[in-house]
């Protein structure tokens, strides 16, 4: 090999003699241009004419000196087996983002009309079941109505009325009222609260456990200042109607002992007192419609009131309806006990009672139909 001719050269020019010479080093180790200290860049591999020239040689059988064979078996080695490019080294691990709170969980959908209706139906009864002092099944009725309706503003009262403490709610200031003959605590909530659905706070307020149950002399303490004015306008009414028939009662010592006279006259005998008025047949039959309704014998209350309305009797039809809501809370309540005892018959049965009274409770056909299906399946295992 001839220093500064191409290594294709010789070896198409056939073998020759050559002295042994050291090995020469790759030529990426004599020819390195890098700097001291730097990495070295990987060897370039031989070009294809000098690949292509040696392989043409040795299928020709010729033989080079041991030198020229060694370097060309290095050139073939660094196509076979170029060298490993060093792995290129991992980047930094990033540091890990904080984790994202949970996301609040979604609104339920608002509720329907019908719900709505149904939620404040349910409510209303709850109400007959407070004013008879069933605080528990009240609460078991505003909790569904509450889940029909979670913004129901009167199942939302009636709740906090059962649950938070009257004083805290109320205050400690109050003043005496003394109920009258026809209040309630409907009316005196009405009246001093500005809510007539107070009343069951009104009554926790003043221990009483059974609301209905309040009569009149019954002395209550009414929370906040006393208002200006009677507090027994109705009363004093009545005594100012009643005055001009005790005039003369009043008056008759007067005229028993007459003045002295020079001519004597005789006493003149005071006016008897008129009788009392006689009832009407619309008053007697409501006051004998509300002694059966104290007593829970509904079906005679709502005769009763029912005549005192053919006599045109003003607040009969109020008490109907009244008695009525309290007939669909007792049917209602025999239905839910009946079915927490497993009694499927007799939920059916109690349930079919609050439809004849209502028949477009929606509650009640929802349960009825569940009690029936429930039966069914009971009857088939049989």
């Amino acid at each position: 090999m001839l220093p500064g001719r191409p290594v294709a050269d010789d070896l198409e020019s056939g073998p020759f003699d050559v002295p042994a010479m050291p090995m020469p080093l790759p030529m990426h180790k004599t020819m390195s241009t890098a700097p001291q200290g730097a990495p070295e860049s990987a060897p370039l591999p031989p070009s294809p004419t000098a690949v292509a020239t040696a392989t043409r040689a040795l299928s020709r059988g010729r033989v080079w000196p041991v030198g020229s064979a060694l370097a060309l078996s290095l050139v073939l080695s660094a196509c076979v087996n170029p060298p490993k490019q060093p792995a290129p080294e991992a980047p930094a691990q990033a540091a890990s983002a904080p984790e994202a709170p949970p996301a609040p969980p979604p609104e339920p959908p608002p509720p329907t009309p019908a719900e709505q209706a149904l939620s404040q139906k349910t409510a209303m009864q709850s109400i007959d079941l407070l004013e008879a002092g069933q605080e528990d099944q009240a609460r078991a009725e505003l909790q569904r109505a509450l889940q029909l309706d979670r913004n129901n503003k009167l199942a939302l009262s009636l709740m906090k009325q059962i649950t938070g403490d009257p004083v805290a709610l109320l205050g400690k200031e109050s003043f005496a009222y003394t109920v009258q003959s026809n209040d309630t605590l409907s009316r005196i909530a009405g009246r001093f609260m500005g809510d007539i659905y107070s009343f069951y706070i009104l009554a926790r307020y003043n221990d009483i456990k059974v609301p209905k149950q309040v009569s009149g002399g019954q002395v209550l303490r009414i929370p906040g200042k006393q208002p200006p004015g009677p507090l027994y306008p109705q009363a004093t009414k009545g005594r100012n109607e009643k005055t001009p028939a005790a005039a003369p009662a009043a008056a008759a010592p007067a005229v028993a002992t007459p003045a002295p006279a020079p001519v004597a006259a005789a006493p003149v005998a005071p006016p008897p007192p008129p009788p009392p008025p006689e009832l009407t047949p619309g008053e007697k039959a409501m006051r004998a419609g509300e002694a059966h309704e104290r007593a829970n014998r509904f079906d005679k209350a709502i005769e009763e009131y029912q005549r005192a309305e053919a006599a045109d009797q003003p607040g009969a039809a109020a008490k109907i309806e009244g008695v009525r809501k309290k007939q669909i809370a007792a049917a209602t309540l025999k239905a839910r006990t009946a079915f927490a005892k497993q009694d499927l018959a007799g939920a059916i049965k109690g349930w079919d009672t609050v439809l004849q009274l209502d028949p477009n409770n929606e509650l009640a056909k929802l349960e009825r139909q569940k009690a029936v299906a429930l039966k069914q399946k009971a009857d088939a295992l049989k």
